[in-house]
């Protein structure tokens, strides 16, 4: 039988070098968690291929060395988590232990070690020859996938399209199945297939990258965190909090899955004294923003229809009326009236990215949406997560209820009083530009071009309207300082909807490849809530739910959508009572002026 040293040369004349397709330079500082975590899959690399080996029963085992081996693990474990300490995370509090490394990698040792004990030959030494060898190549493969996996952690800024840790995964599987049947494994006239083999590495590989890569420390069931007052992410002191100084919290729940929902709340926004003191935003958080409450749509995560159900996720709640941008404090003011409003919503999103960043360290991929405000929240926010946060991940962004329709006045004189321009992303071309000239149409096609392998979209309805929709909001852009005006939100349906249909067209037109829009029937304002992502086909449209299930596997059918009768309202659609125009006595939205036909 061969030791692990000699194992590892093996390993060394096995594999082939494959060319780069990293970028040349010198790599970003990693995040210390990324480092501690890929410390760690190399410490199980080298105890998976120890474990194996001990396992093979046509040896003497060797508990000494085994035991060694669990020693070194420890070690490794704890010195990774005390060099992410001096450098301020707590990888010890957030990720696996060692103790549930060891745990797993034992039971995937032994997992694959009965399955060849089953392995037969023609005669007892050709059957010792026949499961030392299968012993040896799962031991091989254990090790080089979990150190590739390590490896990636370390420069996947460098593939992002995880094309360098495809190929290795390839070639790596493809030589265990050589070895499976080939060289002292040969003897073998029975027992598991070179397919169930690999299948078998996988699995173990599989369940110690999940232990690794998705924080045992997450609740299973949606539970609420409390950070701290002034919480240290990359150099700055982030002080998270709503828009009236209380605490601001957020939601997460651990999966079954190595996937990952970012979700940002609506509630609106406000950007000088009347808007702010009325007011039209929410402005607290607390145990009722529990997603567990809301037991519809997508938002119901027990669904078995709801394609995010086994995901993890974090809720990231809104009440700072910054639509998650902003980054200032303000006293707004009306003659000798003041009111301070703390904008911090993009503070708060940060806060709850350097969380998911540290229980959810590399997912295979990540879904970033949000509703109304939140859509706004959920496209600028995305754009870090993409560039270093998970850079390898793959992404889809949709835009729920938030297409951008404003005022230039709005865009001038009021959108800079949350700051937001301090953080846009000036990395990407279109977004560096003085804030009076960022074109809000262009927010999803800027980041489609930014980035080609992932994908963005739009959902709306073609009237998405109420007090709290987006001709609402555009209404009250239309009107500054007049509340009285206000209450009736529905004069610029129409003018909305041809600028919105122009803005998605636009997008389109702009970024083909990888940038959809979703316009439904009616007037209801958002869709991530309500049951009708199920069912609603109005219109001849898809539903929303296979729509985005073609977009998170890149489909063909991932289309452009916009319904043929866009002016139908639907039931619980907002409607003025009684019926104004351009809404009609007979349920509908007619924009041409005359009566819609039987």
């Amino acid at each position: 039988m061969l030791r692990p040293s000699a194992v590892l040369t093996l390993a060394a004349l096995v594999l082939s070098p494959l060319p780069s397709a990293a970028v040349q330079g010198t790599p970003p500082p990693l995040y210390p968690t990324d480092a501690c975590v890929a410390e760690k899959l190399r410490a199980a690399a080298q105890y998976c291929m120890l474990a194996i080996l001990e396992e093979d029963p046509t040896t003497k085992p060797s508990p000494h060395r085994l035991e060694r081996g669990r020693q070194k693990l420890e070690r490794a474990f704890a010195a990774a988590e005390q060099t992410s300490a001096d450098a301020g995370v707590a990888c010890a509090d957030t990720t696996v232990n060692a103790s549930e490394m060891l745990d797993v990698l034992d039971a995937g040792a032994a997992a694959i070690s009965d399955a060849i004990d089953t392995s037969t030959a023609e005669d007892p030494k050709s059957e010792r020859r026949c499961e030392a060898g299968r012993h040896q190549s799962a031991a091989i493969a254990c090790f080089m996938l979990l150190k590739e996996h390590g490896h990636h952690l370390m420069t996947r800024v460098w593939d992002r399209e995880r094309t360098q840790l495809e190929r290795r995964e390839t070639l790596l599987t493809s030589q265990l199945e050589k070895g499976w049947t080939n060289g002292q494994a040969n003897a073998c006239t029975g027992g598991p297939s070179a397919e169930e083999g690999v299948a078998l590495v996988e699995d173990a590989v599989d369940d110690a990258l999940q232990l690794a890569l998705v924080s045992p420390r997450v609740p299973g069931e949606w539970t609420m965190v409390t950070p701290d007052a002034q919480v240290p992410y990359l150099g700055k002191t982030l002080e998270p909090m709503c828009s009236y100084g209380t605490p601001w919290v957020f939601f997460t729940k651990r999966g079954t899955v190595n996937k990952t929902v970012m979700y940002y709340q609506g509630g609106g926004a406000c950007w000088d004294f009347t808007t702010c003191s009325l007011p039209t935003h929410k402005t607290a958080t607390g145990p009722n923003d529990n997603p567990a409450n809301f037991q519809s749509g997508f938002a119901n995560f027990d669904n078995p229809d709801n394609p995010f159900k086994d995901w993890n996720a974090v809720f990231v709640p809104y009440c700072t009326g910054d639509i998650h941008w902003g980054d200032a404090v303000v006293d707004h003011a009306r003659g000798n009236r003041t009111i301070r409003v703390y904008h911090r919503g993009f503070q708060n999103a940060q806060v709850a990215e350097k969380w998911a960043r540290e229980h959810f360290v590399n997912p295979e991929q990540v879904f970033v949406t949000g509703s109304s405000a939140g859509s706004y929240g959920a496209i600028v926010n995305s754009l870090p997560l993409q560039e270093y946060v998970w850079p390898s991940s793959d992404f889809a962004v949709v835009g729920d209820a938030g297409n951008g329709v404003i005022t230039q006045d709005f865009l001038e004189n009021e959108i800079s009083k949350w700051n937001v321009e301090a953080n846009l992303p000036d990395w990407i071309p279109g977004f560096d530009v003085p804030l009076e000239e960022l074109d809000a149409s262009k927010l999803l096609s800027l980041s489609a071009n930014a980035y080609p392998h992932n994908r963005f979209a739009n959902y709306t309805t073609a009237y998405d309207g109420g007090q709290g929709g987006q001709v609402g909001f555009y209404n009250i852009m239309l009107n500054p300082g007049n509340p009285i005006l206000w209450l009736n939100w529905w004069p610029p349906s129409c003018e909305w909807n041809e600028i919105m249909r122009t803005y998605v067209q636009a997008s389109y037109e702009e970024s083909p490849g990888n940038y959809r829009y979703y316009i439904g029937s009616g007037s209801r304002h958002t869709m991530w809530g309500n049951n009708k992502v199920y069912t609603d086909t109005t219109g001849n449209v898809p539903t929303i739910q296979s729509w985005l299930e073609a977009m998170l596997a890149d489909a063909p059918d991932w289309v452009n959508v916009e319904s043929d009768d866009p002016g139908l309202l639907l039931s619980g659609d907002p409607r003025p009572d009684p019926p104004q125009p351009p809404y009609t006595e007979d349920g509908r939205i007619d924009c041409e002026g005359e009566p819609a036909e039987e």
